[in-house]
């Protein structure tokens, strides 16, 4: 938040790109489904800068995203007001492994 009042509104996305040739190949991902062709994901076209993503993965390695990713994948009990693991990530396995949990 106080990063975004400092800089938000002055970082040109226009300027990012002409100054990074590799900006796009860098901050862009394409993912292969089984049938339905690729799907890119482009952050390149965003108010991001190297600054922006070393503090937002700063603040995820702050607050264990990493390991909270993990306990949800492995089906640990993360729903603390359910006292049970979460399911929707079955919903999104392609695996072809079934998710078992208690």
């Amino acid at each position: 938040k106080e990063l975004y009042a400092k800089c938000g509104d002055t970082i040109n996305i226009q300027s990012l790109m002409k100054s990074d040739s590799g900006r796009f190949k860098k901050l862009s991902l394409s993912l292969k489904t089984p049938s339905d062709g690729d799907i890119l994901i482009d952050y390149s076209k965003n108010r991001v800068d190297d600054e922006v993503l070393r503090l937002l993965f700063e603040l995820a390695k702050e607050r264990k995203v990493e390991q909270a990713r993990d306990a949800m994948f492995s089906g640990e009990k993360i729903n603390f007001t359910e006292n049970r693991a979460v399911m929707h990530i079955a919903l999104r396995n392609r695996s072809n492994k079934p998710i078992v949990i208690d």
